[in-house]
This record gives structure tokens, C-alpha cells and sequence, in this order.
């Protein structure tokens, strides 16, 4: 078996303009045969990224964040936050330090998205970042480039299964309802659930940009509703109530706290489910325009502006809400009661004050829903599937054309294979995120049955499981990834990474790994005055979410075992080994390379000499095959030498060797070499 990474990208010739109706490099003849015969080879993918005039800018990136973070996150962890622990001044400093992590991750995943994938593309073969697509799944590879697929499983799988809509999409059905006072009954719930999750794929199948267009008015109106919540918290705001809650002599009483710590590890853990979003822009860096620019300034930016924009609702709660009602057994619905103690001054009517309120949250969550499908189904899980992980492949990391303007008939003349952009959409691995987000949907709805029945419990079961394993488990792997590669000095970290701040690095990591080991370990921690989970009717048992997410991670590592058993019984069985290719081709922009295409090829073939344990990972987190001395000639562990790349002055230009380099615009006779020597971590 074996997966490699190529060290030399196609060349590029650019001389068009991002005004034509289709951005097509002029390629040399022989790279494009290498493409028309990559079209033609069922083994093999080609993977286009969108042209520059629509790809992410900041706005949409922007908004991007804003989608994913705000939520209804902020309706329900207030309640869990403030029942938990009784102290009005611990809420705020749990919900506060909430965002301090999330700004530190920014910090984390900004280094790692950076730096990572790194590829020998400098003048003399050094290797240079080039930043892809994909978030967790590079990062991970990275870090963990042994066992060979271990890594990939592990993240893979739990990806796969978790990162849906179906928390979401249960919290849309809630508010769609009560927003027309009808009764919730599991057969509603479910429908509505399944309508909202078929809408977002099938949008994002047909068509990017206006999955696009979506999210930047849903992410929009959501600036604009913190915005609002916070202006009439200032308008009606309770002077007496303020004054009580927020006295630095009173806030921070504990008398009637949990002396145990599994009350605030959970509200932790709520606190971590709607500020986990940050990293969002990971998932579709590989989209942006000029990502080594827009990417940090749109992380950080956004980010800070959702975290200052939730502090301050946080503390319009806190000065609206009489103390007894937010400490109220059980919780209540801390958004709903706000709403009665403002807008009710001006909206007498209660169903019309709930009808509101109602329309507010599924609004957050319809934007939550479209976001997560196009950037985690979208991209990262066809990403996954360009891994050779899953059953067929190939099939869930290709694209294909559903675009609107050849479903009904308007389609324009077939693009030349050249072309860098089409409307051809990941349609199937949309698909499985379909499926995986309509069981997850169905199984909770349908087992967890308060009376009188409201879906508030699955969507709390759901809601835990994720935050718990996509970002408490993840956040404390990469944390403590990173300071291992910081702290290790033959590693030589610091003159790989795009981050030249040390101190700042290590302290980032350092919060992120603090902040996630408390609720990580300490949500273990029985407390016999709470032996239930919250949000869910006293009906689940205080450990029920954690123990599916770690049987969810225990099940991607059994998929680990299965699946190297199979390749390892096939191989012997057919004296074949499995070939798992990937070879991206980049352009230059003003700040470093971009990848515009990947050819990926999954294909069992004959070889003499290469065994399963002589997997090698190269430096740029993929994994290539270690050749015996008699088969060093053999195609896979030599690429082509050269290592062209479109530039945005239409100029091709060579980087893998001096001698092409000096004579840039000459095509030269393709020179063969060994694949680097991997550095092991």
C-alpha cells in the first residue's frame, strides 16, 4: 500500500483574464494529456477549485464565522451555564473564558493552517507551506504520520458521523413550530428536520454560488440580531436587577454552588459548543481568495467580533433576569424569558412575543445549517474521501454537474478540460452527509420521549456528543500536538511554521489545552446531587452523551483495525498493493502558491518489493512508498523534477530545479527523481 503525495505540480500558463466566462490556463501539451488521460482513467479524479473572481473573499468569510458560530448556542447554553452554577459572576467568567480559548484557537489553527502541508517547491528542493483545505484532516496526518492511516480514521470517521446538521436541524423543527403554537410530536420534528437538512444539500448541489449568496444574508441578519438583543437590553434594562446581579459583593457568591466538578465541566462544555466554531475558515481555505492574507485577518477579526458581540448579550441576560429565575431547577429558556422582560413592553401579545423569539432562533439555526453543509460536507468530507478511507472513494470525492442551468435545459457548451471552474459540485459526498445527518436526526428523536413531549432532549444529546469529541478532543489533541512541536528542538518547528511569535504560540496552545482538559477529564467526575444530563427531562443518565463520544472515537479506531486488516489480507492474497495518490498543482499569487487542482488516482497494482510496513509519511502530512533497493526505478517513489506553477503574470515558472528556473518560459524534458527523505515527528 502506499499514498503519495506529489512533489511536482503541473505547469500553469495563464493568459486570460478573470473577466472570461471561464478561467482557462494555457497548458503545454504534455500536462494537458496528462489531464485529458486523468479524465478518461476510471482510478483517477481531478478536483478543480473555483476560479479567483469567485472564490471567498473577506466578507464571505466573515460571514462564514458568523454562520457557524452564532447559533442557538447562545439561547440554550445560557441556561445550562447559570443552573449549573448558581453564581452569577462564575457564569459570566465561564462564558468569558469561553472566548479567551476561542481567540487562543484562532492563534493554533492559524499556525497549523499556514504551515501545513508543507511540499519541496523551493529553488533547491526545500519545502514551503501550502495551505489546503481540509482543517483537522492535514493537521492530524501531520502530527500523527504513524500508524499509517490511523490518524486519518480517527478524524475521519468521527467527522463523518458527527459533523452534520442534525442538532441544528432538530432546533429549526423546535422553533418552527412553536413559532405556529402547534404541539411537537416526533413525526413533525422529524419531517421539518429532514425538509431543512434535503433543502441545504440539495442548494449546495446545485449550486455554489448561491449557497454562497445564503449564507452572507443569514450570517448577516445574524450580526445584526446580537446587535439588536444588545440594544434593547439597554433600552429596557432593570436598574434593580442589574444592580443586584452584577455587585461585585454579591455575583460571586458560591453558598448554593456545586462543591463537585462536574456541574462545570458541563457548562464548560456548553460554553465550548457555541465558540467552537472559530475554526471554520480551515475547513475552505483552499476557496479563499489569496488565503496567506485573507485567512488570518478574517479569523481573527470575525472571530473577536462574535465573542465581543456574545459577552455583551451574555451580560443583557445577567442584568434583565432576576437571579431566582436564572437559577431556577431545570433551567428555563433564559432567551425567552429576556424577550418577555424587553420587547414584551412593546409586543403584548404572547404568541406574538413567542412567534418572535420563535422565528429569531430558527433563523440562527436555519444559517447554522447551511454553513456546516457547505463547508464540512462540501469540502472537508470530500476530502476525507480523497484519503481512500471509504468504501468507493473516489465516488464520494468526486463532482459532478447538478447545476441549476442543465437541469432546466440552459447549459452553455461543454468547458475544455482545461477549465479551472465549473458548477460540478460534490453531490455524493453531500449525499452521505444526507444520510448520516437524517439516522442522527431520526435514532434521538424517536428514543428520547419526554411527556408531554418536546424535542429539547435529543437536540441536548446531540449538541454534547459534538462539542465533546469535534471540539474538547480535537482542540486538546492539536494543543497539545502543537507544543510538542514547539517545545521539541530537533523538530526544528519554529523554522517551518508561518508563525514567528514563540511566546505567542506556545502561550495560545498552552490556553486551548488548559481550557479543554478541565471539561475533557472532569466531565467524568460523578456528582450525586446531579445525576442527570441537562436539557433532557431528567430522562438521560449524567454520562450518556460522553460515553457515545468516546464509543464513537473507539469505533474509528476498530475502522482503523478493519481496515488495514483488509488491505494487508487483500495485498497478500493478490500480491497487489493499493496506491493512494494525490497531486495537487498550484498557482502563485502575491503571497505564495495556491492550489487550483488535484489529480487523486485510488488503484490496486503489481509490485515487487514494497511491503505494508515500509510506509513512509513525507513532511507534508501524506503518506508516500519506501522502495527496496531493486525497485527504485519504479514509478512510485519517482515524480517528475520539475515543479511549474501558473503565476498571475501568465508566466511558467520552475522550482524544483536551478536549471529550469533560470529559463523559465522553455519547456523542458521532465527530469525524474526520488521523493524526499521524510522528516519523522
Amino acid at each position: 500500500m502506499t499514498y503519495s503525495g506529489s512533489n511536482a505540480p503541473i505547469a500553469v500558463n495563464n493568459h486570460g483574464s478573470d473577466e472570461d466566462p471561464e478561467w482557462s490556463p494555457d497548458l503545454d501539451p504534455e500536462d494537458l494529456l496528462e489531464l485529458e488521460v486523468a479524465e478518461q482513467d476510471p482510478s483517477k479524479i481531478i478536483s478543480r477549485m473555483p476560479r479567483e473572481s469567485v472564490r471567498l473573499g473577506y466578507f464571505s468569510t466573515i460571514c462564514l464565522i458568523s454562520n457557524r458560530m452564532i447559533g442557538t448556542g447562545i439561547f440554550n447554553s445560557a441556561s445550562v451555564i447559570f443552573t449549573n452554577t448558581q453564581s452569577i459572576g462564575i457564569s459570566l467568567l465561564l462564558w468569558a473564558s469561553g472566548g479567551v480559548i476561542a481567540l487562543a484557537g484562532v492563534i493554533l489553527y492559524m499556525e497549523f493552517g499556514l504551515t501545513i502541508p508543507r511540499w519541496p517547491f523551493g529553488p533547491n528542493g526545500e519545502k514551503t507551506s501550502t495551505p489546503r483545505s481540509g482543517d483537522n484532516l492535514n493537521y492530524f496526518n501531520y502530527l500523527l504520520k504513524k500508524p499509517t492511516f490511523l490518524a486519518t480514521c480517527l478524524f475521519g470517521i468521527t467527522f463523518m458521523v458527527l459533523e452534520n446538521t442534525a442538532a441544528n436541524s432538530v432546533s429549526l423543527a423546535q422553533n418552527l413550530i412553536d413559532a405556529a403554537h402547534a404541539q411537537q410530536t416526533p413525526g413533525r420534528i422529524i419531517a421539518i428536520a429532514l425538509a431543512a437538512n434535503t433543502f441545504a444539500c440539495l442548494l449546495h448541489t446545485m449550486s455554489r454560488k448561491w449557497g454562497i449568496i445564503l449564507n452572507n444574508v443569514l450570517g448577516t441578519l445574524k450580526f445584526i440580531l446580537l446587535i439588536f438583543i444588545f440594544i434593547i437590553g439597554l433600552i429596557w434594562i432593570n436598574r434593580d436587577v442589574a444592580n443586584t446581579n452584577l455587585s461585585i459583593k454579591t455575583s460571586f457568591s458560591t453558598q448554593n454552588s456545586p462543591r463537585l466538578p462536574y456541574r462545570y465541566a458541563e457548562a464548560l462544555l456548553y460554553v465550548m459548543y457555541p465558540h467552537g466554531g472559530f475554526h471554520q475558515i480551515n475547513y475552505v481555505i483552499s476557496e479563499l481568495k489569496e488565503p496567506r492574507k485573507t485567512f488570518p485577518r478574517a479569523s481573527w477579526y470575525g472571530v473577536l467580533t462574535v465573542i465581543i458581540l456574545y459577552n455583551v448579550v451574555m451580560l443583557s441576560y445577567a442584568a434583565i433576569i432576576p437571579k431566582k429565575e436564572l437559577f431556577t431547577p431545570g433551567g428555563i429558556d433564559v432567551g425567552a424569558r429576556f424577550f418577555q422582560l424587553t420587547l414584551g413592553h412593546a409586543i403584548t401579545n404572547p404568541k406574538h412575543l413567542q412567534t418572535f423569539f420563535s422565528v429569531i432562533k430558527a433563523i440562527s439555526a436555519m444559517g447554522n445549517i447551511i454553513v456546516v453543509t457547505f463547508t464540512a460536507a462540501r469540502v472537508v468530507k470530500q476530502e476525507i474521501a480523497k484519503e481512500g478511507i471509504l468504501p468507493y472513494s473516489l465516488f464520494f470525492a468526486q463532482s459532478y454537474d447538478f447545476s441549476f442551468s442543465r437541469l432546466f435545459g440552459n447549459s452553455t457548451p461543454k468547458a475544455d478540460i482545461t477549465s479551472m471552474y465549473s458548477e460540478k459540485t460534490p453531490a455524493t459526498a453531500l449525499l452521505l452527509h444526507w444520510i448520516l445527518t437524517t439516522i442522527l436526526v431520526i435514532v434521538p428523536v424517536l428514543a428520547i420521549k419526554p411527556s408531554p413531549y418536546s424535542a429539547t432532549p435529543a437536540q441536548s444529546f446531540l449538541a454534547a456528543v459534538f462539542a465533546y469529541d469535534i471540539d474538547i478532543v480535537c482542540f486538546t489533541a492539536l494543543s497539545f500536538g502543537l507544543l510538542y512541536l514547539r517545545l521539541s528542538p530537533r523538530l526544528h518547528w519554529a523554522e517551518k511554521s508561518q508563525l514567528k511569535y514563540p511566546a505567542l504560540s506556545i502561550t495560545a496552545a498552552l490556553i486551548v489545552l488548559t481550557g479543554c482538559l478541565f471539561p475533557l477529564i472532569l466531565i467524568w467526575v460523578p456528582d450525586p446531587a446531579f445525576k442527570k444530563q441537562s436539557r433532557t427531562a431528567n430522562l438521560l443518565p449524567w454520562f450518556t452523551s460522553g460515553t457515545a463520544a468516546v464509543c464513537l472515537v473507539l469505533f474509528s479506531f476498530l475502522y482503523w483495525v478493519v481496515f488495514r486488516v483488509y488491505v494487508k489480507v487483500r495485498s497478500a492474497r493478490e500480491g497487489k498493493t493499493l496506491h493512494v495518490r494525490r497531486e495537487p498543482k498550484f498557482k502563485h499569487d502575491t503571497h505564495g502558491l495556491t492550489q487550483v487542482l488535484e489529480i487523486v488516482s485510488l488503484e490496486w497494482k503489481r509490485e515487487v518489493g514494497l511491503r505494508l510496513d515500509e510506509i513512509a509519511e513525507t513532511d507534508d502530512g501524506f503518506r508516500s512508498g519506501t522502495m527496496s533497493p531493486v525497485t527504485e526505478s519504479v514509478s512510485v517513489a519517482q515524480s517528475r523534477g520539475r515543479a511549474s506553477y501558473r503565476t498571475d503574470t501568465g508566466i511558467s515558472r520552475a522550482s524544483a530545479h536551478e536549471e529550469v528556473m533560470s529559463q523559465p518560459a522553455v519547456r523542458r524534458k521532465p527530469v525524474r527523481y526520488e521523493l524526499p527523505v521524510p522528516e519523522h515527528i
